[in-house]
């Protein structure tokens, strides 16, 4: 007869693999590299709504806004970022989205600071929302595409019961 305690490992060892993977299948950049996954569709919902004046995005379990748009183009995870002047892009997105790297200069961030370098997004979607020429800056210890105040300011944006809205001005 088996040890009783090889039985618990071995439950414990598989729910903890079962978990870990259902909860990776809930992040928008999974969602953005498996689209037709089964199984995401049933856990992931899109965060992002569309309506007729923009966009309304749904808080994640960590109260961040956060989903995947698109920069000229290629697929991207962002998160909404009111604190940020402007939009922030990782460098290895940035070569991805074919940016191009400009004038280095120096950013305060939650880290400290950072040398970062100047550039312009040509086209920035998000759901129905396109922004042409953003201004951005490319930094490298980066994980996500923020999006800042410099795209932001354009819209009316309100927040309330785990949702943003962000619609265009009237």
């Amino acid at each position: 007869m088996k040890h009783p305690i090889f039985l618990v490992v071995l439950a414990f060892t598989m729910l903890y693999l079962l978990a870990d993977n259902l909860l990776s299948r809930q992040s928008p950049s999974y969602a953005i590299e498996h689209p037709n996954d089964f199984v995401q569709k049933i856990l992931y919902k899109n965060p992002i709504e569309i309506t007729q004046k923009g966009i309304i995005i749904s808080a994640d379990r960590r109260g961040h806004y956060s989903g995947a748009g698109l920069i000229n183009n290629q697929p991207m995870e962002f998160m909404i970022d009111t604190g940020a002047t402007r939009v922030a892009v990782p460098a290895k997105l940035a070569q991805l989205a074919g940016l191009k790297i400009g004038m280095p200069v120096i950013s305060q961030t939650a880290a400290g600071s950072v040398r970062s370098y100047q550039t312009i997004i040509p086209s920035l979607r998000i759901g129905a929302i396109t922004i042409y020429n953003a201004h951005a800056v490319i930094l490298e210890k980066l994980d996500q595409v923020l999006i800042g105040m410099s795209v932001l300011k354009q819209f009316k944006v309100t927040q309330f019961d785990g949702k943003m809205t962000i619609e265009v001005n009237d």
